[in-house]
């Protein structure tokens, strides 16, 4: 972002602080101004599994249904303090949708907006007859409203927005180009090659993440809706916001992941909620709009494997049951940003890595689409010069021929003269 020599200032250091906090006390304490009204959370979702929503269930630190419940894990999910989140709320039908028009209609301000799934293309921003049933929650006067359309009514009144998973925040799996399009052609459906033009994906639906993809080339919710402009300006780096609620300066915070991290959702979460309460800063933000105090390093900087790559031992298959690096059968840690083969996916337990399965790149924008075959070496791979250049300071160039960088680096060239990386 742009920030002043006072703001950066400011600024330098505060990831290091961020990850260094007690997180335990500082979600708790987010999570009971919630509760209390203070900010509320209003979750909506979209094109989504509710796979973010499983696994911020599985949060530990703390545990959601301790903070959002009760203090128990046997309180039911009836009894959580969310005024909007289908998953959990025990308001259904007519009765939920009446919470989110209070939403819409300011009576549940301030809120922060959490986004989980992907959004596709609707009737009002170009789409064919029918696509407002693409994905829709309710209807007024006999006509769906689209997951688009409540998104526009949201925005104007939301401080912040977070966006959970990759779907959420880069369009993810139900973004992934049309692979038989020669066969749909020849069934007489070809729509997604003529919204993609506007900046929709090329899926079947045109789904699109809150934030652009710039390794598939399609835009995101933020630059395609004129109701996000507040929330555009914050992505492109040109304005800082000073106060929650501002007019036309307002923060979005993307927190992927297929699904994102328990952990990591309610960091995040609580970061914007005690944001706007004027007690934490803002994050600072990586390239992708990611908060650097959890997706700083790559998964290869932080791997437990990392002293086998070092020696250049690697795996020869896939199932090979040694802890051998897995560069050789597609990890894709070198150019992927996510501290959970660290750190374990919950109370230290899990990770990609650490048990046997490779990074597939679930933390990036092109995912899935840039990183398939999951099973098959980096050089395919989309990756920004500042991803590649990272790659080389922890030692690609020792162990991997010169030709594989090569092969990356004319890669990430080519998408970037196509206006891609």
């Amino acid at each position: 972002m742009k920030v002043k020599r006072r703001e950066f200032l400011k600024l330098a250091g505060l990831s290091a602080a961020l990850a260094s906090l007690n997180w335990d006390r500082l979600v708790k304490k987010a999570l009971a101004a919630a509760r209390s009204g203070e900010i509320n959370i209003v979750w909506f979702e979209a094109q989504d599994c509710a796979g973010n929503t499983t696994a911020l269930i599985q949060a530990t630190e703390p545990d959601l249904v301790d903070v959002l419940a009760g203090r128990s894990h046997v309180v039911g999910p009836g009894t959580v303090k969310l005024p909007f989140h289908e998953t959990v709320m025990p308001e259904w039908g007519e009765d939920a949708l009446a919470i989110l028009r209070k939403a819409v209609n300011g009576e549940l301000d301030p809120f922060v907006l959490v986004l989980e799934g992907s959004f596709p293309v609707d009737e009002k921003a170009g789409g064919p007859n029918g696509s407002s049933l693409f994905c829709y929650i309710g209807d007024e006067n006999g006509k769906p409203v689209s997951c688009l359309e409540w998104l526009r009514r949201l925005l104007p009144r939301a401080v912040a927005v977070v966006a959970v998973g990759n779907c959420a925040s880069y369009g993810g799996l139900v973004a992934n180009n049309v692979i038989a399009a020669d066969f749909f052609k020849k069934m007489g459906y070809d729509l997604f090659e003529k919204w993609s033009e506007k900046g929709w994906s090329k899926s079947p639906t045109g789904a699109v993440g809150f934030f652009p993809d710039p390794i598939r080339g399609h835009k995101g919710v933020v630059d395609l809706l004129p109701e996000a402009r507040p929330f555009r300006r914050f992505v492109r780096g040109e304005c800082v916001p000073r106060r929650p609620g501002e007019a036309d300066c307002r923060p979005a915070v993307a927190v992927p992941g297929c699904p994102a991290n328990g952990n990591g959702q309610l960091r995040v979460l609580a970061n914007l909620v005690l944001w706007a309460k004027g007690i934490l800063p803002l994050p600072e933000l990586d390239e992708y709009w990611r908060p650097k105090f959890i997706f700083g390093p790559t998964v290869h900087e932080q791997c437990p494997r990392a002293a086998w790559y070092a020696a250049g031992d690697f795996r020869k298959y896939p199932g090979e049951p040694s802890a051998r690096c897995l560069y050789s059968v597609g990890c894709k840690g070198p150019v992927s940003n996510c501290p959970w083969n660290k750190v374990g996916w919950v109370n230290g337990v899990g990770g990609p890595t650490r048990t046997g399965g490779v990074c597939i790149g679930c933390t990036m924008p092109g995912f899935t689409d840039a990183f398939e075959p999951f099973y098959e070496k980096l050089p395919y791979v989309g990756a920004s010069k500042k991803a590649l250049k990272e790659a080389l300071k922890v030692g690609v160039a020792a162990t991997v021929a010169a030709g594989v960088l090569a092969g990356i680096w004319a890669y990430s060239r080519g998408r970037q003269e196509e206006g891609g990386a």
